[in-house]
């Protein structure tokens, strides 16, 4: 007879690379919300709530690589609560979701954003350089940006958190 018990999905140990990929595309779909608000509205609050999924993707990234996805509401606020201010994200998220979210250090984040941040003005700059003089192409370098920024933190989350 085979016991019927129920089991856990958390994994103790995940992969970096994979947090990378889970936080890029879910930080890449909510820069893509953004740059379809800000071309078709002005709206203000329509584009704050398109930030705050861009806020909330590196948290789900590295909450699913780890298998504890939704686990951690506190971090999911935390994302949420950091990119309310689009300009400073980078130096306001590490800060807010390090403090509510206890799995993860502070100065980690920090230094992922900062990672995250540079590899992403490369390939801005490298995404500008091949596209040329068209202005079409900062939308979509600004969805490359947040997806590498996004992506580093998503790696840097699953590799240093602390159970």
């Amino acid at each position: 007879m085979i016991p019927l018990t129920a089991v856990t999905a958390a994994k103790s140990e995940a992969n970096p690379w994979l947090g990378a990929v889970y936080a890029g595309v879910f930080t890449a779909i909510g820069a893509i919300v953004v740059v379809l608000a800000t071309v078709q509205t002005e709206n203000w609050i329509m584009m704050l709530l398109a930030h705050i999924l861009v806020g909330i993707g590196p948290v789900l990234g590295y909450q699913m690589a780890r298998g504890r996805i939704g686990s951690n509401w506190m971090a999911i606020l935390g994302g949420a609560i950091g990119a309310i201010l689009p300009v400073l994200i980078f130096l306001i998220w590490p800060l807010v979701v390090g403090l509510l979210d206890k799995s993860q250090s502070i100065g980690r984040l920090y230094l992922a954003s900062l990672v995250g941040v540079i590899l992403g003005i490369i390939v801005f700059l490298l995404l500008g350089t091949v596209m040329g003089q068209n202005p079409s192409w900062v939308g979509t370098g600004f969805t490359f940006l947040m997806a590498v920024w996004g992506g580093a933190i998503g790696a840097f989350g699953t590799a240093y958190a602390r159970d």
